[in-house]
């Protein structure tokens, strides 16, 4: 049951970094991109535990914590090594 639950989190992660480098290369608002691509990310992470597995929303919100905790630094790092590199 978690297992399904991270590979699903980490289809949505990547698909929503995916529409994010997207929106980032027509847009010039990099700020207010990835304030909607991370609001997406939570929110879709949170209804999939929800809906598709039966989780409690306690138990949902417990677990993107989690998730978050885990993606936040690489996502980080990633943003500021490609900052640098511009």
């Amino acid at each position: 049951m978690v297992i399904e639950f991270v590979l699903g989190a980490a289809l949505v992660i990547m698909t929503t970094s995916a529409l994010i480098y997207w929106l980032a290369s027509v847009t010039k608002g990099l700020q207010a991109t990835l304030a909607v691509g991370g609001v997406m990310t939570m929110a879709l992470l949170v209804l999939m535990a929800h809906t598709a597995m039966g989780v409690t929303l306690t138990e949902a919100l417990h677990l993107l914590l989690v998730v978050g905790l885990l993606v936040a630094p690489i996502i980080a790092i990633a943003f500021a090594d490609w900052r640098r590199t511009s």
